[in-house]
């Protein structure tokens, strides 16, 4: 943790901690216990970047359990919005089109828009108040991401079933950015502002995924 964490307002750690908690469930985590071998057994199906996609997250859980270890993660509450996000990651590994229910939960609504924002907020907000530990971790984060999103376009096998799925689950990812506004708010975004980068986002997904061969 940055020294100088306790001295940034309490609104402010409060914010990066909710935001933190979205990537590191830690309160909730072992709702989600067969996420794990569900996840590497698919990698193994799917092999290629799979493998390591599921390294990486283990590792971005690994830094925020860590940078929080002494303020931790296990208090903070998220909305049943974001659990039901997940709860529906798990069934969509059991189905037998798993590979484009996967990929559009996770690869473009989670990690292409929700991770998104979420990570353009701490690293803007960790840059601002001088969190230089934490921020180098986000940057990381940030970049490993931009690579799971792009592998998840490879996942998609039936391109109008992806796009119809992704306009269903949005309005999901719009109530969990809106059920955190008095978290997110005091960092400096407004919802509008949100919602905007936030479609942007929805949009540039899908023009990539009909641009697929």
């Amino acid at each position: 943790m940055d020294s100088n964490w306790y001295s940034c307002y309490k609104n402010v750690r409060e914010g990066i901690r909710y935001l933190s908690a979205q990537f590191y469930p830690e309160k909730i985590m072992n709702r989600w216990s067969e996420l794990k071998r569900l996840s590497f057994n698919a990698a193994k199906i799917v092999k290629l970047y799979s493998p390591q996609q599921v390294i990486e997250e283990i590792e971005h859980f690994d830094f925020f359990k860590e940078y929080f270890k002494d303020d931790p993660l296990n208090t903070v509450d998220l909305p049943q919005s974001y659990i039901k996000l997940f709860d529906g990651l798990v069934e969509d590994f059991k189905t037998s089109n798993w590979r484009d229910n996967v990929a559009t939960r996770f690869h473009m609504i989670t990690e292409g828009i929700l991770a998104t924002v979420g990570l353009k907020i701490l690293n803007e907000v960790s840059a601002k108040n001088n969190l230089k530990q934490f921020n180098q971790g986000i940057k990381t984060i940030i970049e490993d991401e931009a690579r799971h999103v792009n592998f998840g376009f490879s996942l998609i096998q039936n391109k109008e079933y992806a796009v119809k799925r992704i306009e269903e689950l949005y309005p999901l990812a719009i109530q969990i950015v809106h059920e955190g506004k008095d978290k997110i708010e005091p960092l400096g975004y407004s919802m509008t502002e949100l919602e905007k980068l936030m479609e942007e986002l929805k949009k540039a997904r899908i023009k990539r995924i009909m641009e697929i061969n």
